[in-house]
């Protein structure tokens, strides 16, 4: 893997953190108290620098990389969306939002971004994009 691409895929996942932490903000601040609007627009910086960074590393690479970082990505989203029924598992959609635990919170929202990043990646699948992206798939399982 290109050193471009490791780095960008650390970058695409501590902004899909940053993303998660500021939905769940978000959601507490509109169900408890109107007191965090601070930290709230603290977590949007945080969303649009590492957003500033992604967009910098993409300048910097390749079609070649561009290509191998969205596989690689949609790979280990799909790998996330996998586990989810472990880390979901004694948890309900209708659990009351104001009583919900910070760590539950965070992965129902952390699962639902992973799912539309997702549908996104390979919304955007040239044919042979997919073919790659399904050999590699297949590869990461053990069965290439």
């Amino acid at each position: 893997m290109h050193s471009i691409v490791q780095t960008a895929l650390r970058s695409l996942q501590g902004l899909a953190y940053a993303k998660a932490v500021e939905q769940c903000r978000r959601v507490a601040w509109l169900s408890r108290s109107h007191a965090g609007a601070a930290r709230l627009e603290e977590r949007a910086r945080s969303v649009a620098a590492w957003e500033n960074n992604i967009s910098m590393l993409r300048l910097a690479m390749t079609t070649e990389e561009r290509v191998e970082l969205r596989i690689k990505r949609a790979i280990y989203l799909r790998m996330l969306l996998e586990s989810a029924p472990v880390r979901l598992q004694p948890w309900v959609d209708e659990d009351d939002l104001a009583s919900m635990p910070a760590s539950h919170l965070f992965e129902w929202v952390a699962y639902d971004l992973e799912r539309l990043e997702l549908e996104e990646i390979e919304g955007t699948f040239t044919p042979g994009e997919e073919v790659l992206y399904v050999r590699e798939a297949l590869a990461y399982r053990g069965f290439e």
